[in-house]
């Protein structure tokens, strides 16, 4: 037990230092403890059992890294003031003296078909045909002017063309494109 303490303290000590710690290099460091130990690689594997026993007895466990940087709150008040001191002295180079408004567009996931879901061992799975999509868009504008009035946000809707010709022609006059449905 004293040499799986000192494996644990090197597996956080290499976190410290800010190198990860992958499963391949967990394995093979314990293999590497173990003979110095005086057991053979026959007697221990450092098989899959043994690390997630591993890393349930130290509070350890493997996480993903995303490509999508992490800013704190500061990083984006810093941003902000940045940005909105820039926009403040091109509109006075400019003799701009109006309210600035701010438009943004953002997606909005609805109808959320979950592609795995926990249920009883023996339960009967049901399928649910979805039409190859799990979830449907849509895009929400948002509206903001330079006094920090912010405006009520809209949904832009995407709607499939009618194969009807009538009804073709009645969303382009009566609907503006959208249909009586939206």
């Amino acid at each position: 037990m004293h040499e799986e303490e000192q494996f644990a303290r090197w597996v956080l000590g290499m976190q410290k230092d800010g190198i990860p710690v992958t499963y391949k290099m967990l394995q093979m460091m314990a293999l590497e403890t173990v003979i110095d130990v005086g057991l053979s690689e026959d007697e221990f594997k450092g098989g899959w059992h043994w690390i997630q026993g591993f890393r349930r007895r130290h509070g350890l466990t493997f996480r993903s890294k995303t490509p999508i940087g992490q800013d704190s709150n500061q990083d984006g008040t810093d941003t902000l003031s940045a940005f909105s001191e820039r926009v403040l002295l091109t509109a006075m180079a400019n003799d701009v003296d109006v309210i600035l408004y701010n438009a943004d567009q953002t997606a909005i996931n609805y109808q959320y078909l979950p592609t795995k879901t926990l249920n009883a061992a023996k339960e009967n799975t049901i399928w649910v045909k979805c039409g190859g999509k799990t979830k449907e868009r849509a895009t929400a504008m948002l509206l903001a002017d330079s006094t920090g009035r912010k405006y009520t946000l809209f949904l832009v809707l995407k709607t499939t063309k009618s194969k009807y010709n009538d009804m073709v022609q009645e969303n382009l006059t009566w609907w503006n494109r959208f249909g009586r449905r939206v």
